[in-house]
Protein backbone atom coordinates (compact mmCIF):
# COMPACT_ATOMS: atom_id res chain seq x y z
CA UNK A 1 0.00 0.00 0.00
CA UNK A 2 1.27 3.46 -0.84
CA UNK A 3 0.68 6.59 1.20
CA UNK A 4 -0.06 8.62 -1.92
CA UNK A 5 -3.36 10.50 -1.86
CA UNK A 6 -4.82 8.39 -4.58
CA UNK A 7 -8.29 7.89 -6.01
CA UNK A 8 -9.14 5.03 -8.38
CA UNK A 9 -5.35 4.61 -8.45
CA UNK A 10 -3.66 2.97 -11.44
CA UNK A 11 -6.07 0.29 -12.62
CA UNK A 12 -9.08 2.36 -11.64
CA UNK A 13 -7.97 5.51 -13.42
CA UNK A 14 -7.03 3.47 -16.47
CA UNK A 15 -10.31 1.58 -16.53
CA UNK A 16 -12.42 4.74 -16.12
CA UNK A 17 -10.49 6.65 -18.79
CA UNK A 18 -10.88 3.78 -21.26
CA UNK A 19 -14.57 3.52 -20.41
CA UNK A 20 -14.93 7.22 -21.22
CA UNK A 21 -13.35 6.66 -24.64
CA UNK A 22 -15.68 3.73 -25.28
CA UNK A 23 -18.70 5.82 -24.30
CA UNK A 24 -17.55 8.61 -26.60
CA UNK A 25 -16.94 6.35 -29.58
CA UNK A 26 -20.38 4.79 -29.17
CA UNK A 27 -22.09 8.19 -29.13
CA UNK A 28 -24.45 8.83 -32.03
CA UNK A 29 -24.70 12.15 -33.90
CA UNK A 30 -26.85 14.66 -32.03
CA UNK A 31 -27.76 18.31 -32.49
CA UNK A 32 -24.74 19.93 -34.16
CA UNK A 33 -22.31 17.21 -33.09
CA UNK A 34 -20.95 14.43 -35.30
CA UNK A 35 -20.74 10.86 -34.03
CA UNK A 36 -18.39 10.11 -31.17
CA UNK A 37 -15.81 8.34 -33.33
CA UNK A 38 -15.38 11.52 -35.39
CA UNK A 39 -15.03 13.58 -32.20
CA UNK A 40 -12.40 11.15 -30.89
CA UNK A 41 -10.36 11.35 -34.09
CA UNK A 42 -10.65 15.15 -34.12
CA UNK A 43 -9.24 15.31 -30.59
CA UNK A 44 -6.39 12.96 -31.52
CA UNK A 45 -5.51 14.93 -34.67
CA UNK A 46 -5.44 18.19 -32.69
CA UNK A 47 -3.15 16.79 -30.01
CA UNK A 48 -5.71 16.76 -27.20
CA UNK A 49 -5.44 13.03 -26.44
CA UNK A 50 -3.16 10.22 -27.55
CA UNK A 51 -4.28 7.64 -30.09
CA UNK A 52 -3.20 4.49 -28.28
CA UNK A 53 -4.43 1.97 -25.75
CA UNK A 54 -2.52 3.55 -22.88
CA UNK A 55 -4.52 5.58 -20.42
CA UNK A 56 -2.51 8.41 -18.92
CA UNK A 57 -4.74 9.92 -16.25
CA UNK A 58 -3.24 7.76 -13.46
CA UNK A 59 0.25 9.26 -13.77
CA UNK A 60 -0.47 12.62 -12.07
CA UNK A 61 -0.42 10.67 -8.78
CA UNK A 62 3.37 10.47 -9.22
CA UNK A 63 3.71 14.20 -8.50
CA UNK A 64 4.88 14.44 -4.87
CA UNK A 65 4.16 18.16 -4.60
CA UNK A 66 0.51 17.72 -5.51
CA UNK A 67 0.32 14.71 -3.24
CA UNK A 68 1.65 16.30 -0.09
CA UNK A 69 1.24 20.09 -0.22
CA UNK A 70 -2.05 21.11 1.38
CA UNK A 71 -2.80 23.86 -1.14
CA UNK A 72 -2.21 21.46 -4.09
CA UNK A 73 -4.91 19.02 -3.03
CA UNK A 74 -7.15 20.69 -5.61
CA UNK A 75 -5.42 18.49 -8.19
CA UNK A 76 -7.17 15.58 -6.47
CA UNK A 77 -10.36 17.61 -6.01
CA UNK A 78 -9.81 17.93 -2.28
CA UNK A 79 -9.90 20.76 0.24
CA UNK A 80 -7.09 22.60 1.97
CA UNK A 81 -6.89 21.29 5.55
CA UNK A 82 -7.45 24.76 7.03
CA UNK A 83 -11.04 24.72 5.73
CA UNK A 84 -11.78 21.64 7.83
CA UNK A 85 -10.18 23.13 10.94
CA UNK A 86 -12.10 26.40 10.51
CA UNK A 87 -15.39 24.55 9.99
CA UNK A 88 -14.92 22.60 13.22
CA UNK A 89 -14.24 25.83 15.10
CA UNK A 90 -17.16 27.79 13.64
CA UNK A 91 -19.97 25.22 13.67
CA UNK A 92 -21.26 22.44 15.91
CA UNK A 93 -23.37 20.37 13.50
CA UNK A 94 -21.91 18.13 10.82
CA UNK A 95 -24.20 19.43 8.07
CA UNK A 96 -23.15 23.03 8.72
CA UNK A 97 -19.49 22.01 8.84
CA UNK A 98 -19.75 20.12 5.55
CA UNK A 99 -21.54 23.04 3.93
CA UNK A 100 -18.88 25.49 5.09
CA UNK A 101 -16.04 23.33 3.74
CA UNK A 102 -17.85 22.97 0.42
CA UNK A 103 -18.29 26.73 0.05
CA UNK A 104 -14.64 27.38 0.89
CA UNK A 105 -13.13 24.64 -1.27
CA UNK A 106 -15.31 24.98 -4.38
CA UNK A 107 -13.72 28.21 -5.70
CA UNK A 108 -10.26 26.57 -5.60
CA UNK A 109 -11.52 23.44 -7.36
CA UNK A 110 -13.60 25.38 -9.88
CA UNK A 111 -10.63 27.58 -10.69
CA UNK A 112 -8.49 24.50 -11.30
CA UNK A 113 -11.06 22.86 -13.60
CA UNK A 114 -11.70 26.10 -15.50
CA UNK A 115 -8.02 26.95 -15.95
CA UNK A 116 -6.91 23.48 -17.02
CA UNK A 117 -9.81 23.20 -19.46
CA UNK A 118 -9.04 26.60 -21.01
CA UNK A 119 -5.34 25.76 -21.28
CA UNK A 120 -6.09 22.40 -22.90
CA UNK A 121 -8.20 24.07 -25.58
CA UNK A 122 -5.80 26.96 -26.20
CA UNK A 123 -2.56 24.99 -26.24
CA UNK A 124 -2.84 21.25 -25.53
CA UNK A 125 0.86 20.56 -25.89
CA UNK A 126 1.88 23.62 -23.91
CA UNK A 127 -0.55 22.76 -21.13
CA UNK A 128 0.79 19.22 -20.84
CA UNK A 129 4.42 20.36 -20.94
CA UNK A 130 3.64 22.86 -18.18
CA UNK A 131 2.58 19.96 -15.95
CA UNK A 132 -1.16 20.47 -16.29
CA UNK A 133 -3.20 19.56 -19.38
CA UNK A 134 -5.91 17.07 -20.25
CA UNK A 135 -4.71 14.06 -18.24
CA UNK A 136 -4.19 16.05 -15.05
CA UNK A 137 -7.72 17.39 -15.51
CA UNK A 138 -9.10 13.89 -16.15
CA UNK A 139 -7.39 12.72 -12.97
CA UNK A 140 -9.00 15.44 -10.86
CA UNK A 141 -12.44 14.82 -12.37
CA UNK A 142 -12.20 11.11 -11.65
CA UNK A 143 -11.02 11.81 -8.10
CA UNK A 144 -14.04 14.04 -7.53
CA UNK A 145 -16.28 10.96 -7.76
CA UNK A 146 -14.33 8.96 -5.17
CA UNK A 147 -15.89 8.54 -1.70
CA UNK A 148 -12.47 9.24 -0.21
CA UNK A 149 -12.36 12.69 -1.81
CA UNK A 150 -15.92 13.96 -1.74
CA UNK A 151 -19.39 13.12 -0.56
CA UNK A 152 -21.91 13.23 -3.39
CA UNK A 153 -25.61 12.55 -3.45
CA UNK A 154 -26.02 8.88 -4.35
CA UNK A 155 -28.72 9.62 -6.93
CA UNK A 156 -27.87 13.00 -8.47
CA UNK A 157 -24.12 13.02 -7.68
CA UNK A 158 -24.45 16.62 -6.50
CA UNK A 159 -21.63 17.63 -4.16
CA UNK A 160 -22.40 17.57 -0.43
CA UNK A 161 -18.85 18.27 0.77
CA UNK A 162 -15.21 18.06 -0.24
CA UNK A 163 -12.72 16.27 2.00
CA UNK A 164 -9.14 17.02 3.02
CA UNK A 165 -6.28 14.52 3.21
CA UNK A 166 -5.47 13.11 6.62
CA UNK A 167 -1.75 13.04 5.90
CA UNK A 168 -1.64 16.77 5.07
CA UNK A 169 -1.65 17.64 8.77
CA UNK A 170 0.27 16.10 11.66
CA UNK A 171 -2.39 16.54 14.37
CA UNK A 172 -6.12 16.51 13.75
CA UNK A 173 -8.76 17.07 16.43
CA UNK A 174 -10.81 13.97 17.15
CA UNK A 175 -13.89 15.73 15.75
CA UNK A 176 -12.21 15.76 12.32
CA UNK A 177 -11.85 11.98 12.29
CA UNK A 178 -15.45 10.91 12.72
CA UNK A 179 -16.63 8.13 10.43
CA UNK A 180 -19.41 8.17 7.87
CA UNK A 181 -22.23 5.65 8.37
CA UNK A 182 -21.17 2.20 7.20
CA UNK A 183 -22.45 1.01 3.85
CA UNK A 184 -22.91 -2.65 3.02
CA UNK A 185 -20.17 -4.02 0.78
CA UNK A 186 -18.07 -0.86 0.97
CA UNK A 187 -15.08 0.26 3.00
CA UNK A 188 -15.74 2.73 5.78
CA UNK A 189 -14.78 6.33 5.09
CA UNK A 190 -14.48 9.48 7.18
CA UNK A 191 -16.81 12.47 6.99
CA UNK A 192 -14.14 15.15 6.59
CA UNK A 193 -10.93 13.37 5.64
CA UNK A 194 -9.41 11.13 3.01
CA UNK A 195 -7.89 8.32 5.08
CA UNK A 196 -4.15 7.64 4.90
CA UNK A 197 -4.63 4.22 3.27
CA UNK A 198 -7.54 5.35 1.10
CA UNK A 199 -9.08 1.89 0.73
CA UNK A 200 -12.33 3.25 -0.70
CA UNK A 201 -10.35 4.66 -3.64
CA UNK A 202 -9.89 1.10 -4.87
CA UNK A 203 -13.60 0.30 -4.91
CA UNK A 204 -14.32 1.40 -8.46
CA UNK A 205 -15.83 -1.89 -9.62
CA UNK A 206 -17.86 -4.83 -8.32
CA UNK A 207 -16.57 -8.37 -7.99
CA UNK A 208 -17.93 -9.18 -11.47
CA UNK A 209 -15.72 -6.37 -12.93
CA UNK A 210 -18.66 -4.08 -13.72
CA UNK A 211 -18.17 -0.45 -12.74
CA UNK A 212 -19.83 0.99 -9.66
CA UNK A 213 -22.24 3.92 -10.18
CA UNK A 214 -19.72 6.58 -9.11
CA UNK A 215 -17.14 5.18 -11.55
CA UNK A 216 -19.72 5.22 -14.36
CA UNK A 217 -20.54 8.82 -13.45
CA UNK A 218 -16.82 9.67 -13.59
CA UNK A 219 -16.48 8.05 -17.02
CA UNK A 220 -19.48 10.01 -18.28
CA UNK A 221 -17.97 13.23 -16.90
CA UNK A 222 -14.75 12.57 -18.84
CA UNK A 223 -16.72 11.71 -22.00
CA UNK A 224 -18.62 14.99 -21.59
CA UNK A 225 -15.30 16.79 -21.03
CA UNK A 226 -14.05 15.53 -24.40
CA UNK A 227 -17.27 16.59 -26.14
CA UNK A 228 -17.01 20.01 -24.48
CA UNK A 229 -13.43 20.45 -25.71
CA UNK A 230 -14.52 19.53 -29.23
CA UNK A 231 -17.39 22.03 -29.05
CA UNK A 232 -15.20 24.84 -27.75
CA UNK A 233 -12.57 24.28 -30.42
CA UNK A 234 -15.24 24.55 -33.09
CA UNK A 235 -17.23 27.38 -31.49
CA UNK A 236 -14.65 29.73 -29.96
CA UNK A 237 -17.23 32.47 -29.49
CA UNK A 238 -19.09 30.25 -27.01
CA UNK A 239 -16.04 29.27 -24.94
CA UNK A 240 -17.26 30.70 -21.63
CA UNK A 241 -20.77 29.33 -21.96
CA UNK A 242 -19.64 25.84 -22.94
CA UNK A 243 -17.04 25.54 -20.16
CA UNK A 244 -19.19 26.91 -17.35
CA UNK A 245 -22.09 24.76 -18.55
CA UNK A 246 -19.87 21.68 -18.32
CA UNK A 247 -18.79 22.61 -14.80
CA UNK A 248 -22.38 23.20 -13.71
CA UNK A 249 -23.40 19.72 -14.87
CA UNK A 250 -20.71 17.77 -13.03
CA UNK A 251 -19.79 19.85 -9.97
CA UNK A 252 -23.13 21.16 -8.73
CA UNK A 253 -23.47 21.73 -4.97
CA UNK A 254 -26.43 19.82 -3.55
CA UNK A 255 -27.89 22.83 -1.76
CA UNK A 256 -27.53 25.42 -4.52
CA UNK A 257 -29.20 26.50 -7.73
CA UNK A 258 -27.65 27.74 -10.94
CA UNK A 259 -27.89 31.52 -11.36
CA UNK A 260 -26.31 32.46 -14.70
CA UNK A 261 -22.60 31.60 -14.43
CA UNK A 262 -22.66 30.96 -10.68
CA UNK A 263 -24.23 28.73 -8.06
CA UNK A 264 -26.37 30.42 -5.41
CA UNK A 265 -26.60 28.59 -2.09
CA UNK A 266 -30.09 28.12 -0.70
CA UNK A 267 -29.23 28.71 2.96
CA UNK A 268 -27.55 32.13 2.86
CA UNK A 269 -27.91 33.32 -0.74
CA UNK A 270 -24.11 33.38 -1.17
CA UNK A 271 -22.66 32.57 -4.59
CA UNK A 272 -19.64 30.82 -6.06
CA UNK A 273 -18.73 31.70 -9.62
CA UNK A 274 -17.93 29.27 -12.40
CA UNK A 275 -15.84 31.53 -14.65
CA UNK A 276 -12.26 32.54 -13.83
CA UNK A 277 -11.51 34.27 -17.11
CA UNK A 278 -9.82 37.37 -15.64
CA UNK A 279 -7.28 35.34 -13.70
CA UNK A 280 -6.73 33.13 -16.72
CA UNK A 281 -5.98 36.09 -18.97
CA UNK A 282 -3.39 37.67 -16.64
CA UNK A 283 -1.86 34.37 -15.45
CA UNK A 284 -2.99 34.97 -11.86
CA UNK A 285 -4.66 31.54 -11.90
CA UNK A 286 -1.36 29.79 -12.62
CA UNK A 287 0.42 31.63 -9.80
CA UNK A 288 -2.41 30.72 -7.45
CA UNK A 289 -2.86 27.09 -8.47
CA UNK A 290 0.59 25.93 -9.54
CA UNK A 291 3.33 28.21 -8.22
CA UNK A 292 6.89 27.27 -7.33
CA UNK A 293 9.81 29.23 -5.86
CA UNK A 294 11.80 31.32 -8.33
CA UNK A 295 14.61 32.97 -6.39
CA UNK A 296 15.37 32.36 -2.73
CA UNK A 297 17.54 34.68 -0.64
CA UNK A 298 18.76 33.26 2.65
CA UNK A 299 21.01 34.42 5.48
CA UNK A 300 22.54 31.47 7.29
CA UNK A 301 24.48 30.46 10.38
CA UNK A 302 26.78 27.44 10.15
CA UNK A 303 28.20 25.61 13.15
CA UNK A 304 30.54 22.64 13.27
CA UNK A 305 29.13 19.47 14.85
CA UNK A 306 32.51 18.12 15.97
CA UNK A 307 33.75 21.51 17.18
CA UNK A 308 30.87 23.84 18.19
CA UNK A 309 33.32 26.75 18.52
CA UNK A 310 33.84 26.79 14.75
CA UNK A 311 31.06 28.81 13.20
CA UNK A 312 30.44 31.26 10.38
CA UNK A 313 27.78 33.44 8.80
CA UNK A 314 26.82 33.64 5.15
CA UNK A 315 24.36 34.46 2.38
CA UNK A 316 22.86 32.08 -0.21
CA UNK A 317 20.89 32.82 -3.35
CA UNK A 318 18.98 30.01 -5.05
CA UNK A 319 17.45 29.73 -8.49
CA UNK A 320 14.65 27.18 -8.90
CA UNK A 321 13.34 25.50 -12.06
CA UNK A 322 9.66 24.58 -12.24
CA UNK A 323 8.70 20.93 -12.86
CA UNK A 324 7.31 19.84 -16.21
CA UNK A 325 5.08 17.10 -17.64
CA UNK A 326 2.80 15.04 -15.38
CA UNK A 327 1.20 12.60 -17.82
CA UNK A 328 3.71 9.76 -18.30
CA UNK A 329 5.31 6.93 -16.37
CA UNK A 330 8.42 9.11 -15.88
CA UNK A 331 6.42 11.88 -14.20
CA UNK A 332 7.93 11.13 -10.80
CA UNK A 333 11.29 12.37 -12.09
CA UNK A 334 9.96 15.07 -14.42
CA UNK A 335 7.93 16.61 -11.59
CA UNK A 336 10.86 16.86 -9.17
CA UNK A 337 11.75 20.54 -8.84
CA UNK A 338 15.45 21.27 -9.07
CA UNK A 339 17.64 24.32 -8.74
CA UNK A 340 21.07 25.80 -8.14
CA UNK A 341 22.54 27.74 -5.24
CA UNK A 342 25.44 30.13 -4.88
CA UNK A 343 26.59 30.87 -1.35
CA UNK A 344 29.30 32.97 0.28
CA UNK A 345 30.31 32.88 3.95
CA UNK A 346 33.03 34.41 6.11
CA UNK A 347 35.49 32.31 8.10
CA UNK A 348 37.37 34.77 10.29
CA UNK A 349 37.02 32.47 13.31
CA UNK A 350 38.26 29.48 11.32
CA UNK A 351 41.12 31.19 9.46
CA UNK A 352 42.50 33.42 12.19
CA UNK A 353 45.42 34.70 10.08
CA UNK A 354 43.07 35.89 7.30
CA UNK A 355 41.21 39.17 7.11
CA UNK A 356 37.52 39.22 6.21
CA UNK A 357 37.93 39.24 2.41
CA UNK A 358 40.55 36.49 2.39
CA UNK A 359 38.37 34.27 4.61
CA UNK A 360 35.42 34.19 2.19
CA UNK A 361 34.35 30.75 1.04
CA UNK A 362 32.34 30.39 -2.20
CA UNK A 363 30.01 27.43 -2.62
CA UNK A 364 28.00 26.38 -5.67
CA UNK A 365 25.62 23.42 -5.70
CA UNK A 366 22.78 21.75 -7.52
CA UNK A 367 19.75 20.50 -5.61
CA UNK A 368 16.41 18.76 -6.03
CA UNK A 369 13.21 19.19 -4.05
CA UNK A 370 11.39 16.21 -2.56
CA UNK A 371 8.07 17.18 -0.97
CA UNK A 372 7.21 15.64 2.37
CA UNK A 373 3.82 14.87 3.95
CA UNK A 374 2.38 16.18 7.21
CA UNK A 375 3.29 19.81 6.53
CA UNK A 376 4.31 21.91 3.53
CA UNK A 377 7.89 20.69 3.85
CA UNK A 378 10.47 20.05 1.14
CA UNK A 379 13.61 17.93 1.51
CA UNK A 380 16.45 19.42 -0.57
CA UNK A 381 19.51 17.18 -1.07
CA UNK A 382 22.39 19.06 -2.66
CA UNK A 383 25.80 18.37 -4.19
CA UNK A 384 28.41 20.95 -5.04
CA UNK A 385 31.87 22.41 -4.69
CA UNK A 386 33.44 24.97 -2.37
CA UNK A 387 36.68 26.92 -2.10
CA UNK A 388 38.34 29.97 -0.49
CA UNK A 389 39.69 31.61 -3.66
CA UNK A 390 41.22 34.65 -1.91
CA UNK A 391 43.08 32.77 0.83
CA UNK A 392 46.62 32.28 -0.52
CA UNK A 393 47.92 29.61 1.90
CA UNK A 394 45.17 27.13 0.96
CA UNK A 395 42.23 27.32 -1.46
CA UNK A 396 40.31 24.74 0.62
CA UNK A 397 38.81 23.39 -2.60
CA UNK A 398 36.65 20.31 -2.25
CA UNK A 399 33.33 18.54 -2.37
CA UNK A 400 30.41 19.97 -0.44
CA UNK A 401 27.19 18.06 -0.01
CA UNK A 402 24.27 17.98 2.39
CA UNK A 403 20.54 18.28 2.80
CA UNK A 404 18.07 20.94 3.95
CA UNK A 405 14.52 20.69 5.23
CA UNK A 406 12.85 23.91 4.10
CA UNK A 407 9.38 25.36 4.54
CA UNK A 408 7.58 28.66 4.08
CA UNK A 409 6.46 30.61 7.15
CA UNK A 410 2.82 31.67 7.02
CA UNK A 411 0.42 31.52 4.10
CA UNK A 412 1.70 31.94 0.57
CA UNK A 413 0.79 35.25 -1.03
CA UNK A 414 0.67 34.30 -4.69
CA UNK A 415 2.78 36.89 -6.51
CA UNK A 416 4.46 38.26 -3.38
CA UNK A 417 7.57 36.97 -1.70
CA UNK A 418 7.12 34.58 1.20
CA UNK A 419 9.30 34.07 4.26
CA UNK A 420 11.32 30.87 4.14
CA UNK A 421 13.16 28.90 6.82
CA UNK A 422 15.46 25.89 6.54
CA UNK A 423 17.54 23.69 8.81
CA UNK A 424 20.16 21.48 7.24
CA UNK A 425 23.29 19.38 7.42
CA UNK A 426 26.44 20.03 5.40
CA UNK A 427 29.52 17.91 4.76
CA UNK A 428 32.65 19.80 3.68
CA UNK A 429 35.41 17.51 2.41
CA UNK A 430 38.06 20.10 3.35
CA UNK A 431 36.98 20.28 7.00
CA UNK A 432 36.95 24.08 6.91
CA UNK A 433 34.07 24.22 9.42
CA UNK A 434 34.84 20.76 10.66
CA UNK A 435 33.71 18.10 8.26
CA UNK A 436 30.13 18.08 9.51
CA UNK A 437 28.03 21.15 10.20
CA UNK A 438 24.52 22.18 11.11
CA UNK A 439 23.14 25.08 9.06
CA UNK A 440 20.22 27.36 9.96
CA UNK A 441 18.79 29.57 7.19
CA UNK A 442 16.14 32.27 7.09
CA UNK A 443 15.05 34.53 4.24
CA UNK A 444 12.39 34.62 1.58
CA UNK A 445 11.55 33.36 -1.89
CA UNK A 446 9.71 34.86 -4.84
CA UNK A 447 7.23 32.86 -6.93
CA UNK A 448 6.89 31.70 -10.50
CA UNK A 449 4.50 29.59 -12.55
CA UNK A 450 4.96 27.85 -15.88
CA UNK A 451 2.51 29.68 -18.15
CA UNK A 452 1.42 28.79 -21.67
CA UNK A 453 0.78 30.81 -24.80
CA UNK A 454 -2.92 31.53 -25.00
CA UNK A 455 -3.19 31.17 -28.72
CA UNK A 456 -5.42 28.57 -30.27
CA UNK A 457 -4.19 26.90 -33.45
Amino acid sequence: MTLLARAHISDGHVRIEREAYALLKAQLPQDNLPDGQAIFQFLVSNGIIKDDDDANSAYPDLDLGRQFLSDRQIYHFMADNRYVINALKKFDHIEAQQNYILKQALPDCYNMVYTLLRETVDSPQGASEAGRGIYVLMHAITDSYSREHTIRDSQTFDLITIKSWQLSRLFWPESAKIMSPSQSGQSDTMVFLHSILGTADEEWQYDDNTLRPEAIAAANAIRDLLVTIYSVMNNAQDTETLITSYMSRHFKPANATLDQAAFRFDDDNSTVKLSYDDGYANNYNVLKLDRYPLFSHMLYYQNGINDPNINSFGYEVGYHVTPRAAFSSTSFFQRLPYGFTLAINENTRNLEDAHFFESLQLKIAGKIGIYLPLRNLVLEPRLGFGMTPFYKPNSNAGLITGVDVAFNLGRDNNRKRTKRFAVGYEYDATGLHSYNSIVLKIGYNSWQGRVIKKQRK
